[in-house]
Protein backbone atom coordinates (compact mmCIF):
# COMPACT_ATOMS: atom_id res chain seq x y z
CA UNK A 1 0.00 0.00 0.00
CA UNK A 2 1.36 3.38 -1.22
CA UNK A 3 1.87 6.29 1.82
CA UNK A 4 -0.74 8.65 0.70
CA UNK A 5 -3.75 5.31 0.68
CA UNK A 6 -3.23 4.97 4.24
CA UNK A 7 -5.21 6.08 6.92
CA UNK A 8 -9.05 7.63 6.56
CA UNK A 9 -10.47 9.66 4.14
CA UNK A 10 -11.35 13.06 5.48
CA UNK A 11 -12.87 16.23 3.99
CA UNK A 12 -10.78 19.93 3.13
CA UNK A 13 -13.62 21.01 5.43
CA UNK A 14 -12.55 18.67 8.11
CA UNK A 15 -8.72 19.54 7.90
CA UNK A 16 -9.66 23.02 7.82
CA UNK A 17 -11.63 22.78 11.22
CA UNK A 18 -9.07 20.11 12.87
CA UNK A 19 -5.74 21.91 12.37
CA UNK A 20 -7.14 25.87 12.36
CA UNK A 21 -4.07 28.10 12.37
CA UNK A 22 -1.17 25.75 11.75
CA UNK A 23 1.05 27.38 9.61
CA UNK A 24 1.02 25.02 6.50
CA UNK A 25 -2.81 24.80 6.40
CA UNK A 26 -3.21 27.54 3.59
CA UNK A 27 -0.03 25.43 1.82
CA UNK A 28 -2.02 22.25 2.54
CA UNK A 29 -5.86 23.76 0.74
CA UNK A 30 -3.88 24.98 -2.35
CA UNK A 31 -3.91 21.46 -3.61
CA UNK A 32 -7.65 21.86 -3.61
CA UNK A 33 -7.25 24.55 -6.44
CA UNK A 34 -4.08 23.76 -7.97
CA UNK A 35 -5.07 20.36 -9.30
CA UNK A 36 -7.82 19.77 -12.62
CA UNK A 37 -9.25 17.16 -10.26
CA UNK A 38 -8.45 17.73 -6.41
CA UNK A 39 -7.27 14.97 -4.40
CA UNK A 40 -9.11 13.15 -1.91
CA UNK A 41 -7.31 14.11 1.53
CA UNK A 42 -6.29 12.19 4.40
CA UNK A 43 -5.21 11.52 8.03
CA UNK A 44 -3.05 9.00 9.06
CA UNK A 45 -3.83 8.77 13.05
CA UNK A 46 -0.77 8.20 15.56
CA UNK A 47 1.98 8.43 13.11
CA UNK A 48 4.04 4.96 11.64
CA UNK A 49 6.36 3.40 13.15
CA UNK A 50 7.89 0.84 10.31
CA UNK A 51 10.89 -1.42 8.99
CA UNK A 52 10.80 -1.09 5.51
CA UNK A 53 10.78 1.27 2.94
CA UNK A 54 7.62 4.25 2.43
CA UNK A 55 6.68 5.36 -0.87
CA UNK A 56 3.73 7.91 -2.55
CA UNK A 57 1.94 7.08 -5.37
CA UNK A 58 2.31 9.73 -8.42
CA UNK A 59 -0.57 11.42 -7.33
CA UNK A 60 -2.07 13.94 -7.05
CA UNK A 61 -2.54 13.77 -3.18
CA UNK A 62 -3.13 15.08 0.20
CA UNK A 63 -2.59 13.64 3.38
CA UNK A 64 -1.84 14.23 7.18
CA UNK A 65 0.35 12.34 9.53
CA UNK A 66 -0.78 12.96 12.76
CA UNK A 67 2.24 11.89 14.49
CA UNK A 68 5.84 10.70 14.07
CA UNK A 69 6.88 9.23 10.46
CA UNK A 70 9.17 6.45 11.18
CA UNK A 71 11.10 3.75 9.17
CA UNK A 72 14.49 1.78 9.29
CA UNK A 73 14.44 1.76 5.40
CA UNK A 74 13.73 4.91 2.77
CA UNK A 75 11.47 7.34 2.49
CA UNK A 76 10.28 8.38 -1.28
CA UNK A 77 8.21 11.60 -1.81
CA UNK A 78 7.63 11.44 -5.79
CA UNK A 79 4.87 12.43 -8.30
CA UNK A 80 4.90 11.52 -12.03
CA UNK A 81 3.03 13.88 -14.26
CA UNK A 82 0.61 15.20 -10.86
CA UNK A 83 -0.39 18.43 -10.10
CA UNK A 84 0.40 19.31 -6.39
CA UNK A 85 0.87 17.02 -3.63
CA UNK A 86 1.00 17.96 0.09
CA UNK A 87 2.04 16.23 3.08
CA UNK A 88 2.34 17.74 6.67
CA UNK A 89 3.83 15.46 9.44
CA UNK A 90 3.18 16.59 12.98
CA UNK A 91 5.78 14.96 14.28
CA UNK A 92 9.08 13.74 13.88
CA UNK A 93 10.74 12.15 10.61
CA UNK A 94 13.20 9.47 10.77
CA UNK A 95 14.20 7.47 8.25
CA UNK A 96 17.85 6.01 6.57
CA UNK A 97 17.67 7.91 3.01
CA UNK A 98 14.77 10.05 1.97
CA UNK A 99 14.15 11.21 -1.40
CA UNK A 100 11.61 13.65 -3.11
CA UNK A 101 10.74 15.56 -5.88
CA UNK A 102 8.33 16.60 -9.13
CA UNK A 103 5.16 18.30 -7.28
CA UNK A 104 5.77 16.64 -3.35
CA UNK A 105 5.75 19.47 -1.09
CA UNK A 106 6.38 17.88 2.40
CA UNK A 107 6.43 20.07 5.47
CA UNK A 108 7.34 18.91 9.28
CA UNK A 109 6.59 20.19 12.17
CA UNK A 110 9.51 18.40 14.26
CA UNK A 111 12.91 17.71 13.27
CA UNK A 112 13.85 15.38 10.33
CA UNK A 113 17.04 12.59 10.86
CA UNK A 114 18.45 10.82 7.85
CA UNK A 115 21.00 8.14 8.90
CA UNK A 116 22.08 8.19 5.24
CA UNK A 117 21.41 11.29 2.69
CA UNK A 118 18.75 13.06 1.55
CA UNK A 119 18.17 13.68 -2.41
CA UNK A 120 16.04 16.13 -4.01
CA UNK A 121 16.11 16.22 -8.06
CA UNK A 122 13.07 17.29 -10.55
CA UNK A 123 11.72 20.16 -8.38
CA UNK A 124 10.65 22.63 -10.81
CA UNK A 125 7.11 21.09 -10.62
CA UNK A 126 7.41 22.40 -6.43
CA UNK A 127 8.95 20.14 -4.89
CA UNK A 128 9.92 21.34 -1.76
CA UNK A 129 11.21 19.19 1.76
CA UNK A 130 11.02 21.59 4.98
CA UNK A 131 11.58 21.18 8.66
CA UNK A 132 10.42 23.77 11.69
CA UNK A 133 12.96 21.94 13.60
CA UNK A 134 16.62 20.58 12.82
CA UNK A 135 17.55 18.97 9.99
CA UNK A 136 19.96 15.69 10.43
CA UNK A 137 21.52 13.92 7.62
CA UNK A 138 25.03 12.59 6.45
CA UNK A 139 24.44 14.42 2.88
CA UNK A 140 21.74 16.62 1.32
CA UNK A 141 22.21 16.10 -2.85
CA UNK A 142 20.13 18.80 -4.41
CA UNK A 143 19.66 19.37 -8.14
CA UNK A 144 19.83 23.45 -9.01
CA UNK A 145 15.82 23.29 -8.90
CA UNK A 146 14.85 21.83 -6.00
CA UNK A 147 14.49 23.68 -2.44
CA UNK A 148 15.13 22.44 1.01
CA UNK A 149 14.47 24.44 4.01
CA UNK A 150 14.90 24.00 8.14
CA UNK A 151 13.53 26.96 10.86
CA UNK A 152 14.94 25.29 13.79
CA UNK A 153 11.86 27.10 15.94
CA UNK A 154 12.09 29.94 14.45
CA UNK A 155 10.41 32.13 11.46
CA UNK A 156 12.74 31.02 8.65
CA UNK A 157 15.31 28.73 7.54
CA UNK A 158 18.58 28.95 9.38
CA UNK A 159 22.02 28.05 8.16
CA UNK A 160 22.61 26.38 11.87
CA UNK A 161 19.54 24.18 11.76
CA UNK A 162 21.23 21.76 8.50
CA UNK A 163 23.13 19.66 10.78
CA UNK A 164 24.46 18.00 7.53
CA UNK A 165 26.87 19.08 4.18
CA UNK A 166 24.45 20.42 1.21
CA UNK A 167 25.24 19.75 -2.10
CA UNK A 168 22.84 22.41 -3.92
CA UNK A 169 22.65 25.26 -6.14
CA UNK A 170 23.40 29.16 -4.41
CA UNK A 171 20.49 30.68 -6.19
CA UNK A 172 17.64 29.42 -2.97
CA UNK A 173 17.74 31.48 0.16
CA UNK A 174 16.63 28.69 2.17
CA UNK A 175 19.93 27.27 2.87
CA UNK A 176 23.85 28.06 2.32
CA UNK A 177 25.24 24.57 0.16
CA UNK A 178 28.84 23.68 1.37
CA UNK A 179 29.21 22.58 -2.42
CA UNK A 180 27.56 24.23 -5.31
CA UNK A 181 26.31 21.58 -7.38
CA UNK A 182 26.48 24.13 -10.34
CA UNK A 183 30.31 23.42 -10.64
CA UNK A 184 31.29 21.50 -12.81
CA UNK A 185 34.93 21.16 -11.48
CA UNK A 186 32.91 19.67 -7.92
CA UNK A 187 33.04 16.11 -9.47
CA UNK A 188 36.20 13.49 -9.59
CA UNK A 189 37.69 15.85 -6.65
CA UNK A 190 34.37 15.64 -4.19
CA UNK A 191 32.75 12.44 -5.30
CA UNK A 192 33.05 8.64 -5.18
CA UNK A 193 33.41 6.88 -8.67
CA UNK A 194 29.93 5.47 -8.00
CA UNK A 195 27.66 8.69 -7.90
CA UNK A 196 29.58 10.01 -10.75
CA UNK A 197 28.07 9.88 -14.89
CA UNK A 198 30.91 11.72 -16.88
CA UNK A 199 32.29 13.44 -14.74
CA UNK A 200 29.87 14.89 -12.27
CA UNK A 201 27.33 13.96 -9.80
CA UNK A 202 24.48 11.94 -10.33
CA UNK A 203 21.42 11.97 -8.39
CA UNK A 204 20.11 8.54 -9.39
CA UNK A 205 23.57 6.97 -8.97
CA UNK A 206 23.80 8.88 -5.81
CA UNK A 207 20.55 7.38 -4.14
CA UNK A 208 21.55 3.77 -5.78
CA UNK A 209 24.50 4.02 -3.67
CA UNK A 210 23.06 5.74 -0.63
CA UNK A 211 20.39 2.43 -0.92
CA UNK A 212 23.33 0.19 -0.74
CA UNK A 213 24.81 2.10 2.42
CA UNK A 214 27.61 4.50 0.57
CA UNK A 215 28.73 8.14 1.18
CA UNK A 216 28.61 9.90 -2.11
CA UNK A 217 31.93 12.17 -0.68
CA UNK A 218 35.38 10.58 -1.15
CA UNK A 219 36.58 9.98 2.92
CA UNK A 220 38.96 12.48 2.88
CA UNK A 221 36.63 14.92 1.42
CA UNK A 222 33.84 13.91 3.57
CA UNK A 223 36.38 13.89 6.31
CA UNK A 224 37.17 17.82 6.29
CA UNK A 225 34.14 19.05 5.15
CA UNK A 226 32.37 18.10 8.78
CA UNK A 227 35.32 19.16 10.34
CA UNK A 228 34.84 22.63 8.59
CA UNK A 229 31.17 22.33 9.71
CA UNK A 230 31.89 21.00 12.96
CA UNK A 231 29.74 17.81 12.70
Amino acid sequence: MMLDEMGREVSFEDISARYRGHESLDWFLETRDLNDEAPRPRIIEGGLDVTHELRTSDGPWAFIIDGDLVTTGDLVFTTEGAGTCALIVTGNVRARNIAYGGSARVAVDGDITASGVIIGSWGSDGAVLGTSGVLTARAVLLDPHTPIWANAGGPRSVPEAFRTLIVGGRGWREFEPDIDADLPENGEQTFVPEVLKNGMLDLYLARKHAERGGSPFLPEVEQSLRAKKGL
